[in-house]
């Protein structure tokens, strides 16, 4: 929802200690909209749910959309993105008609300060998280703080295992520099929206609305969007990207490497991404995924406009703050490092396992690790989900460095596997890995994180049994 803020533009001053205000935008169900989607929600609860109401974590399933966002949608009352409201309607087999919807009223917010001069920034949050609890992450803020605004970055990709919590570090850091821009726009792709809307969605954002005539081509909607980045210092952040990147169906598994970078009909993301890291504008893209576009691969260097940071796992001191947020927990030093290197000091996965901690084992940290079952539930379910992207290769490959279970070289997998893999094909799966966030890579040596390791071996061992 977009917020227009006003503030002096003075370093150093807290954005809450500045003058601010905010209308805050969207569209909302008008009273016939919310009428025909309760009816056809009504209809599929005594269809396909034995007339049992529909939950939120139901209508979760069934849409794709957050919670927070159900309650939106349903409330009328705060404005959600009209895409939003799309899939709704096609999550129960309903068309959104332009009476089914219309703009919400602007609300203001008026916020005293300090004065001085004044500047107004324009902010889309979408559906950013909540960040106000926010552990550690002080070197990677202060890397990308100064690639955005001392270096002038036009794209930053922050890449990155799931659960690495590069959403949340993305909103943060939108936080942080806000005030150096005129518009911030926060989005999410996590429903894979076509690139033509997005796009039109950014333009429309930005020209306030006056562009309603866009061009009907992607390259024609990047000109214009790069037109805008131009003329105004703009933030965009685009969050889960891998959703429009490609991984290998069933029919793809017997391939050697993945057959395209992108899913197909998603192709302009490509162009839109490679556009907007090589014209000169004044403006950044910010852009997480848990793989990396290949458009980021060819123009990212360490001197360059485009840069990439890789999210690695939180600290052992950041884990132990992270998680007594959460509740009390008994350790020792050397058990709270053990915990933190398993996992890798993920904060998805210290998360899911911190309630089970306390749960089963009373806050315990000793108790869980004698235990020796790091996989269970949603951290399966959470590898689960990047495993199946991979192709047979890449899979053979994770199975040759997890039978291994130390650190090798390029040439020493050349030697070890059976039968031999060209050098070619051998570069082409560990770039891809790499690529995926599945290895680590230290001083040409590569491995697994320990959790993946026993995940995969676990899961080779199933399938032998099977």
């Amino acid at each position: 929802m977009p917020t227009y803020q006003v503030h002096c533009p003075n370093k150093g001053v807290s954005p809450m200690s500045q003058q601010q205000q905010r209308r805050r935008r969207g569209v909302i169900l008008t009273p016939q909209g919310l009428k025909k989607l309760q009816i056809a929600k009504s209809e599929a609860e005594s269809g396909e749910n034995d007339d049992r109401r529909y939950t939120l974590e139901n209508l979760n399933i069934r849409t794709g959309l957050d919670p927070d966002t159900l309650m939106k949608v349903f409330a009328c009352e705060a404005g959600v993105d009209k895409r939003t409201l799309n899939i709704c309607f096609r999550a129960f087999n309903l068309q959104l008609e332009p009476n089914d919807y219309k703009l919400q009223a602007p609300q203001f917010e008026v916020v005293e300060g300090r004065g001085g001069a004044t500047r107004q920034v324009l902010q889309d949050w979408g559906e950013a998280p909540d960040v106000s609890v926010f552990c550690g992450r002080s070197e990677e803020l202060t890397t990308l703080t100064h690639w955005i605004l001392k270096d002038r970055c036009r794209l930053v990709a922050l890449l990155g295992m799931g659960g690495m919590g590069k959403t949340c570090l993305s909103v943060k850091l939108a936080e942080k520099i806000q005030d150096e821009f005129e518009f911030v726009i926060w989005r999410s792709l996590r429903n894979a929206p076509p690139v033509k809307d997005i796009l039109a969605e950014l333009i429309q954002f930005l020209s306030n609305e006056r562009e309603t005539d866009l061009p009907e081509t992607v390259d024609g909607r990047v000109s214009l969007l790069i037109r805008y980045l131009r003329e105004h210092r703009t933030l965009l952040v685009l969050d889960d990207v891998e959703k429009i990147l490609q991984g290998c169906n069933r029919q793809e598994m017997s391939s050697n490497y993945p057959p395209e970078q992108y899913r197909q009909g998603y192709d302009g993301y490509g162009e839109f991404f490679k556009r907007v890291g090589e014209a000169r504008h004044q403006s950044c893209l910010v852009l997480t995924s848990r793989e990396r576009p290949k458009e980021v691969g060819l123009l990212e260097g360490e001197t360059l406009p485009v840069r990439v940071l890789q999210v690695k796992g939180l600290q052992v001191a950041e884990v132990e703050e992270m998680l007594r947020a959460k509740g009390s927990f008994s350790a020792s030093p050397e058990e709270w490092s053990q915990l933190s290197e398993y996992y890798a000091g993920n904060p998805l996965a210290l998360k899911i396992v911190s309630t089970t901690i306390q749960k089963l084992f009373d806050g315990s940290i000793a108790e869980f690790l004698k235990q020796n079952t790091p996989l269970f539930g949603d951290i399966r379910n959470l590898l689960d989900q990047q495993f199946e992207r991979l192709s047979n290769a890449e899979k053979e490959m994770i199975g040759w460095l997890a039978i291994d279970r130390q650190p090798v070289s390029f040439s020493q997998l050349r030697e070890k596997i059976v039968p031999p893999v060209p050098p070619q094909q051998l570069l082409e799966v560990l770039e891809s890995l790499e690529k995926r966030s599945l290895i680590e890579k230290r001083a040409a040596l590569f491995s697994l994180q320990p959790v993946v390791m026993e995940y995969v071996t676990d899961r080779f061992h199933q399938e032998k049994i099977a």
